[in-house]
């Protein structure tokens, strides 16, 4: 049976979303509270950034420790009694394993980073930032390739960030406490 892609104006529930997810194999999907996003496949640069922001955090946070770095391909499930989101977050730093459902976190991560793209631009800044704000993300980064900076929303409290700061080449980043990330490094991958 071949399954139909999804109308992106079409409404669907999340078992019809995990349905099409097992049948569909050939794209990467999410689900914002009834509707279908299909993931484009991204940009070179997009893949250099991102690897060396989550080499950073393995570098730091290591392996097997209470916190873990997870790229693409896992897949974190927001839930209340009236919304469910499934997103496939860049970069995500987890720290409870016993939140793990297969390939899904059912939990709030300790930080999320989002790269920009074209196709996924306007949902990473509208959809997915008042969706890790409503559920307390503790912290939201924006990566922003074609404008050399990173936007980071932290300070969350009650679902409301307080904190939102820009950091351009020439600056540095302070993340897990004791880790600083240099802007000029991250973006030196870019070709």
């Amino acid at each position: 049976m071949e399954t139909s892609f999804p109308n992106k104006y079409e409404y669907y529930t999340y078992e019809e979303f995990l349905t099409l997810q097992k049948e569909e194999n050939r794209f990467k999907i999410e689900y914002d509270n009834g509707f279908i996003f299909s993931m484009a496949p991204a940009h070179p640069n997009h893949d250099r950034v991102k690897n060396k922001i989550a080499t950073a955090f393995i570098n730091h946070l290591g392996f097997g420790g209470m916190c873990e770095v997870f790229t693409s391909d896992i897949a974190v499930v927001f839930e209340n009694q009236d919304e469910i989101y499934e997103f496939q977050p860049d970069i995500m730093v987890c720290c409870n394993s016993k939140l793990f459902h297969g390939p899904k976190y059912k939990g709030i991560p300790r930080l999320i980073v989002e790269i920009l793209s074209y196709s996924t631009e306007h949902r990473d800044r509208t959809i997915k930032l008042s969706v890790y704000e409503k559920f307390q993300v503790p912290e939201y980064w924006i990566v922003d390739i074609s404008n050399e900076c990173i936007e980071v929303y932290s300070n969350n409290i009650n679902g409301k960030y307080y904190s939102i700061n820009k950091y351009k080449k020439g600056m540095t980043i302070k993340v897990f406490d004791n880790l600083v990330l240099d802007v000029n490094e991250i973006f030196s991958v870019i070709k």
